[in-house]
């Protein structure tokens, strides 16, 4: 018994260096991870702090940058996100691995998930009344890739779904949150445009003649 319990402090998670830890976290890790995320993660058996651990990070960073023969690197963005990546210059390599890929969206698939993402929680309902027409095959693609999910349910007869958009697809278009989606009203026309639209003559409004007359017509000079 005594030597099951020795095994099992020395094998155990607390003789592990942090730097181990940390490496296996943002390698494992499908997603980039802040510095509170590992915190949250590591519990608070550990007694680390914010700056313990990102001076670690840190040191990690500079021993993977110092590899000039190493096949990837640890990125930091500007929001203090983390994420082990291949170097850009082996894209043609990496693209061998996923040489199958899967289809591309669809013009009717990105439109619903313009939708999701501009108008999230919405509901299967909310996406056909904007589409105007049937999108539950289109939704089921998007669930499957993990580009939306089901965020809850509206209160309403029925408990339809409401989805959101997820992690994948704010790393599928290199977004950090969806505040830094564009503006809608970037996709709108220019407010002089519209301005200007308005103050055109309305169809019935002085319509031109089918058939304008000539000069040489008699109505028009005056004679009977």
């Amino acid at each position: 018994m005594e030597k099951l319990e020795l095994n099992t402090q020395l094998f155990g998670h607390e003789t592990i260096p942090l730097q181990a830890k940390l490496e296996a976290l943002l390698f494992a890790s499908p997603r980039s991870l802040t510095v509170n995320d590992i915190l949250e993660i590591l519990g608070e058996d550990e007694n680390l702090t914010f700056k313990v651990v990102k001076n670690m990070i840190q040191q990690i960073k500079d021993i993977h940058s110092a590899r000039t023969d190493a096949g990837f690197h640890l990125e930091c963005t500007e929001h203090g996100q983390y994420q082990f990546r291949t170097k850009t210059e082996l894209a043609s390599i990496v693209e061998r691995l996923f040489s199958k890929r899967p289809r591309p969206l669809s013009r009717a698939a990105q439109e619903s998930l313009a939708i999701v993402a501009y108008r999230q929680p919405v509901s299967r309902a909310d996406i056909e009344f904007i589409r105007g027409t049937d999108s539950g095959s289109i939704i089921k693609n998007l669930l499957e890739r993990d580009l939306i999910r089901c965020v809850g349910r509206k209160d309403i007869p029925g408990k339809p779904m409401l989805f959101g958009t997820t992690e994948e697809f704010l790393r599928v278009y290199r977004l950090a949150a969806l505040t830094e989606l564009p503006s809608l009203e970037s996709f709108q026309p220019r407010r002089e445009i519209i301005k200007l639209a308005g103050n055109l003559p309305k169809d019935d409004e002085n319509p031109a003649p089918l058939f304008p007359r000539s000069p040489e017509d008699p109505a028009e000079l005056g004679e009977d």
